[in-house]
């Protein structure tokens, strides 16, 4: 019963596990919907020795709309190695995020893709301090390692500046 108990007792202590990225995300033919960020917040709390790199962005935003095929080409030189690419759009109209598809169309169908048509008031900043809510943002982590990029990558160099340091 005493090595039961101590057992128990070192459980307790035990950081909790974020759900799985596949419990959050879709893909990007049908991405799911969500209006509360703490539906999305675990996707931020992923332990493991995956690197992720989570773009948001907007169907409205022309910066966005120009990175996301270096993202794609990102996912695809990168297919096998421990990376995840992350879309997660900011649109909020409902005909804007039923475009999101259309937007998406060269993307794998693996690549995790979600809507968050909540506006960035608070919660932006439990992410980022200083983040405006401005878009394109990017926030690349593995584990407690995180880089946020209030910026947009214009070439596939500079995006992989951004995630190699946390590929090592």
């Amino acid at each position: 019963l005493g090595l039961l108990l101590g057992l128990a007792a070192c459980d307790r202590g035990a950081a909790p596990t974020a759900p799985p990225l596949s419990t959050i995300a879709g893909r990007p033919a049908a991405p799911p919907v969500y209006t509360d960020f703490d539906r999305v917040a675990p996707l931020f709390a992923q332990r493991n020795d995956t690197t992720y790199l989570v773009n948001f962005w907007a169907t409205w935003c022309r910066p966005c709309l120009d990175e996301i095929p270096l993202l794609l080409r990102l996912s695809q030189k990168y297919r096998g190695r421990p990376i995840r690419i992350v879309l997660l759009s900011l649109d909020t109209k409902p005909g804007d995020v039923a475009r999101i598809p259309d937007y998406l169309a060269d993307a794998p169908p693996d690549l995790p893709t979600l809507v968050l048509s909540t506006p960035n008031t608070d919660w932006g900043r439990t992410l980022d301090e200083h983040w405006t809510g401005a878009l394109p943002t990017t926030i690349v982590y593995r584990n407690e390692l995180r880089y946020v990029y209030r910026r947009a990558f214009r070439t596939l160099p500079d995006l992989e500046a951004a995630v190699t340091p946390l590929l090592q």
